[in-house]
């Protein structure tokens, strides 16, 4: 197994944690649910998550989130076809999900998660009226607040 080949974030525990833990439709899904948790989240709970995100036409995207879902596909940590863990990947993830107890970041996504109750997809519906997406213009970055 090429697993520890690679060096892993707490960017991709995150994710993997999400996986785990949600179900994600599409990655525009996730791209989308980090933002709104970033932009919900004081920076004083984000101090080492640097996502930058663009704004597109139905959502945001991050080269960032994009770049660490193709890491976990790489490495056969997530499924080709869909956003959910392989065997491989929710047996790593249990051995470093520890990890993510230090920061506050992955609990407020958590807390977010839950608010959802299970539909996700209302994400995708709600980022189109969130102020920071709304008065950004397509193609350009979102720049989320600093203090």
């Amino acid at each position: 197994m090429t697993v520890y080949s690679f060096t892993y974030t707490l960017h991709h525990v995150l994710v993997l944690k999400l996986f785990a833990t949600f179900t994600f439709d599409r990655p525009r899904t996730l791209h989308n649910f980090l933002f709104l948790a970033s932009a919900a989240s004081s920076p004083v709970e984000r101090p080492g998550i640097r996502y930058d995100f663009y704004k597109g036409s139905s959502g945001v995207y991050s080269f960032e989130v994009q770049s660490i879902v193709a890491d976990l596909r790489k490495n056969k940590m997530v499924l080709p076809d869909r956003l959910a863990l392989t065997r491989e990947g929710r047996d790593f993830y249990y051995q470093v999900a520890s990890l993510l107890r230090y920061e506050k970041f992955p609990d407020h996504c958590m807390k977010l998660a839950l608010r959802y109750d299970d539909n996700l997809w209302r994400v995708n519906h709600e980022v189109m009226f969130h102020p920071l997406f709304r008065k950004g213009k397509t193609g350009r970055k979102i720049v989320l607040p600093v203090a």
